[in-house]
Order: structure tokens, then C-alpha cells, then sequence
């Protein structure tokens, strides 16, 4: 992807440079332009491979080059960093301790490059944003807007503060899923070498008693055979599922239909509307508190929303806001959020309250998240349980058949 390099003026008149990735150079004249930038040089310095700034997900990016960076690690920076900013330390020298202590390569080489940056002359949200792979354009717009208003250590705090909310529900959903996935693992192994050892054991009996084998059993051999025999075509076949959904799902045309089926299915829609719900809020309310205008606000929230069908109509609200509508008519005519939201994003223009609002709506519908995804393990567990075992009672009762006809032949 296209790397380019900008030098311009900001709100404050003052000199900046960096460089940002884009697709092309008007998606990174309109970027800069929607930072408040006024543009004096912007021309293309090269190509990263494989980058792409945040867009779709999170307040940060953690992958740098072919190492993972930590969000932890990232988090930790801001802190830090906050925390010196309060204590009145330079910024520059405040950026050269932290890069003195930083014992991962990776993340040193990131921080050394701002700091060289910031002590070129560049805004600190500049030096972040030359970064896309580490530092969102959340991030990047929530620091710009701390350093212009004089309150840096305070949208630093906000962004940690937020990526560890991001980053709690993040481990919630993984946490919850590892037990059935292991269950699942653990069960479809067991399947397989029953059909892999145990079903031909059971054919070279059934062999020499020269008997009609039932349907069930025989179609249960035919599929052990073709297991032992062909294990290699079935691999193929696996593998190539898997890389064509891969390959599907990173389609608009797929991400489009997925996430439009995301909000319809029973329960797992519902879930999925409160965290994306939860999400925006939280993103919107970080940005309003830090002082970011509200129509950018909004922009900013429609790019991090993860959802086509959220951002569908966070795109419809931002066009009404333009025209000078308050939030809370376009939200209510989009259909997507609940009556109760409406109600309190209301309150919250009205009282001057807003990001207050917001705050409170992103942490009542992370509880119900929590809630619900607990409640969605607690059935889903038994069910996989049920479902394997059913499988495998049905490939013992396949085997034990015809020896069971063969006593009640006798009788």
C-alpha cells in the first residue's frame, strides 16, 4: 500500500510533517484535510507492504513489521506517557525515557522514530500517525485534539482507558469460547479414531460371519475405509474450504452479507447489536469528551464501527449533522438503535451532557454483553456435549448392530 509523505500547517499555524498509508493520494489529501491540516506538500515516499491504517476494529493496531507488538505494551506507553506529561517533563525527554527502558525491538524502533519526529518539530499526533499499524486514526485524533486544547495527559488516560475496555471485552468473548473449542477438538479426535481403528476391527469380524450388514453399519464402514484409505483427499478438501472462505470472507461482497447476518440471527444477533452498540458509544463518548468536534467525531466512530450495516447508517446520521440536525433524530431514523439509546444520547445534547451519556450506554451494554455471552456458553456447552455424543453413540450402535441381530436370530 502507498506510503506518503506530508508537510502542511495545523488549527495553530504551526509546521508538521509525517507520513500516512492510503490507497491512493486523495483518500490521503481528504485524511489530512479532515485532521485540520492545510497542506503544503504531499507526494508519495514509498510502498508498505501488507499495512493498512485501522479502519474497521480498535482503537490500535498491533502488528509492526513481522513481530506483534502487545496491546498491553501500547496501553502501557500511553499511561506512562500521560503520567510524565503530568509531571510537567518535556515531551521529548518524556519520549526518550520511555524509549531508554523499552526492551522490545520492534516497539523501540517506533518510539525512537517519534521522538526523532517530535523533536524535528512534528506534533506528537503526527509522530503517532506515521505509525498506522501501531497507532489508529482514534488514536491519532484523540491525541491532536489533547495537544491543541492543552489537556495531552487527559486524552492519553482516555485512550488507555479505552483500549482497556476494548481489550477486556475482547478477552471475554476468547476466554468464553476456549473451553467449547476444546471440547470440540478433544471430541472430533475421539471420533476419528474410532472410525480410524476401531470401525475396521469391527468390519474384519463382521467379515467372517457372512451376514447382510445393515445399512448404517456398512455406510459407516464405507466412510472408515475412505477415512483410512484416502486421509490425504480429505485434508485437501479441508484445506481447500478453509482458503476459499479465507478468501471469501476478505470480500466487500461477503463482508457485506456477513454482517447484515450477523444482526438478524436469533440470539447471536441480539449479542451482536449490544457489543457493536457498545462499542460506537464508547468510541463516540471517548471522542467527545476529548474535545473532538462532533461531526468528526461521528466519521471517526463510522470507521472504527466494524459492522457495514452500523456504519450504514452512522453514514445517514453524519450527513443529517451536516445539515445541522441533532444526533439523536438520524440515530432514531436509522432504525439500528434502541429506543432507550435515543432517549439518552437526547438527554445527553440536551444537558450539554453527551459524552457522559454515552459513557454510561457503552457500560450498560458492555454488562449486558458480559451477561449474555455467559448465558449463550452455558447452553451452547451442554449442546456440544449432547451433539458429539450423539455422534459417537450412533457409531457404536452402527458397530454393535449386527451382532445384536445375530443374538436375536438365534432366539
Amino acid at each position: 500500500m502507498p506510503n506518503y509523505s506530508y508537510e502542511g500547517l495545523n488549527k495553530s499555524g504551526q509546521p508538521v510533517n509525517g507520513s500516512i498509508v492510503c490507497d491512493n493520494v486523495d483518500e490521503a489529501k481528504r485524511k489530512l484535510q479532515n485532521d485540520g491540516l492545510y497542506i503544503t506538500l504531499l507526494e508519495q515516499s514509498g510502498t508498505i507492504s501488507g499495512s493498512k491504517e485501522s479502519s474497521g476494529g480498535s482503537l490500535l493496531n498491533f502488528n509492526f513489521g513481522s513481530k506483534r507488538i502487545k496491546a498491553d505494551k501500547i496501553v502501557d506507553f500511553l499511561r506512562q506517557l500521560a503520567t510524565l506529561v503530568e509531571a510537567k517533563l518535556p515531551l521529548v525527554r518524556a519520549l526518550t525515557a520511555l524509549s531508554e527502558q523499552e526492551e522490545d525491538k520492534a516497539f523501540l524502533i517506533v518510539l525512537e522514530d517519534i521522538k526523532e519526529q517530535v523533536q524535528g518539530g512534528s506534533m506528537l499526533a503526527d509522530g503517532l500517525a506515521s505509525h498506522p499499524r501501531c497507532f489508529s486514526r482514534l488514536a491519532v485524533n484523540m491525541v491532536r485534539a489533547g495537544e491543541t486544547g492543552g489537556v495531552l495527559e487527559q486524552s492519553l488516560n482516555r485512550l488507555a482507558d479505552f483500549s482497556e475496555d476494548e481489550q477486556d471485552m475482547r478477552s471475554t468473548v476468547k476466554s468464553a469460547m476456549i473451553y467449547p473449542l476444546v471440547l470440540t477438538i478433544v471430541m472430533g479426535l475421539a471420533i476419528t479414531l474410532l472410525m480410524v481403528f476401531a470401525v475396521p476391527k469391527f468390519k474384519d469380524i463382521y467379515a467372517g460371519m457372512n451376514t447382510e450388514l445393515p445399512g448404517l453399519t456398512q455406510g459407516l464402514i464405507t466412510v472408515a475405509d475412505s477415512l483410512k484409505n484416502f486421509w490425504w483427499i480429505y485434508i485437501i478438501i479441508i484445506v481447500g474450504i478453509i482458503s476459499g472462505i479465507h478468501y471469501w470472507k476478505n470480500t466487500d461482497q461477503a463482508r457485506i452479507f456477513l454482517d447484515k447476518l450477523k444482526f438478524k440471527m436469533p440470539l447471536l444477533g441480539t449479542l451482536t447489536k449490544k457489543i457493536a452498540i457498545a462499542r460506537f458509544s464508547r468510541t463516540f463518548g471517548t471522542l467527545v469528551d476529548g474535545g473532538i468536534p462532533i461531526l468528526q467525531a461521528l466519521n471517526i466512530a463510522k470507521d472504527t464501527a466494524g459492522n457495514v450495516v452500523l456504519e450504514a447508517a452512522l453514514d445517514d446520521v453524519s450527513k443529517n449533522v451536516k445539515e445541522g440536525e441533532r444526533i439523536a433524530k438520524p440515530l432514531r431514523a436509522s432504525g439500528v438503535f434502541p429506543p432507550v439509546v435515543i432517549h439518552m444520547i437526547s438527554v445527553g445534547e440536551e444537558s450539554g451532557r453527551l459524552g457522559t451519556m454515552l459513557e454510561r450506554i457503552a457500560a450498560n451494554y458492555d454488562k449486558q454483553s458480559r451477561v449474555a455471552i455467559k448465558a449463550g456458553m452455558t447452553i451452547l456447552e451442554p449442546l456440544i456435549i449432547v451433539l458429539l455424543a450423539t455422534i459417537v453413540t450412533v457409531i457404536i450402535l452402527a458397530m454393535l448392530m449386527p451382532m445384536l441381530e445375530v443374538n436375536m436370530m438365534k432366539f
